[in-house]
């Protein structure tokens, strides 16, 4: 756009990030919280001509590719994502997204079966068989917590729920319906108890907060991953 204060912006974006780089990397991927992937994605494009900052960002956008690599090579279903923790669905999707963001950004198709293989997961290709994408799939989630969809029968085609959560926020129950909430599943019956195990368990109920509560955010990182 021609301002004059474009260069001072782009010094402080690198400066921010080598800081982000410096002190906070390492531990956590795309998500809700940290989304430094799409950052670095986007300064990689803006300061081509600075080779040292846009290895350091390829670099750190590799680094949060191999946390959720190390991780699936040792899960049966390939998942990245840590799904006895908080937000498993849109950490995956965080994953997809972060490995189309490094081939956008380096060319490199090295990280384009497992980002495919986190997208499956979320799908249905899960130790649960479930779309955690409500209207999607074969077997998607059937009952989100959401009271307003819930009391007027309307279906959340689109919305993502958190997914898979720790077994032990599940052990003071699920608690009550609240007034006008139409029961769902109507008979009450926990149909993926039998998959609870590794520290994890998945519920589809409307009571569910702990795994069936859709947000726009889960839905944001959901859009990005998908997008080509």
């Amino acid at each position: 756009m021609g301002d004059p204060r474009a260069g001072a912006w782009l010094k402080q974006a690198g400066y921010w990030a080598t800081q982000y780089i410096e002190h906070e990397a390492g531990g956590d991927t795309l998500n809700l919280y940290d989304v430094s992937a799409l950052a670095h994605a986007d300064l990689i494009k803006a300061a081509r001509s600075d080779r040292p900052l846009v290895r350091r960002l390829v670099g750190d956008l590799q680094a949060q590719l191999q946390i959720g690599v190390d991780r699936a090579s040792a899960d049966p279903f390939r998942a990245g994502a840590q799904y006895d923790n908080f937000d498993a669905v849109p950490h995956a999707f965080g994953l997809a997204a972060t490995a189309r963001l490094y081939r956008k950004v380096t060319g490199d198709r090295r990280y384009d079966d497992f980002g495919n293989q986190q997208l499956a997961w979320n799908f249905g290709a899960n130790a649960w068989g479930v779309s955690f994408m409500v209207g999607v799939g074969q077997n998607a989630e059937r009952c989100p917590h959401h009271q307003i969809a819930n009391i007027l029968g309307r279906e959340l085609t689109g919305a993502v729920v958190n997914g898979p959560n720790s077994e032990e926020l599940f052990e003071e129950g699920l608690g009550d319906h609240l007034d006008g909430m139409n029961p769902c599943p109507a008979d009450g019956v926990d149909r993926y108890a039998e998959f609870t195990g590794h520290g994890s368990r998945y519920v589809d109920d409307v009571r569910s907060w702990q795994a069936s509560e859709p947000a726009d955010d889960f839905a944001a990182i959901a859009v990005y991953a998908l997008t080509r």
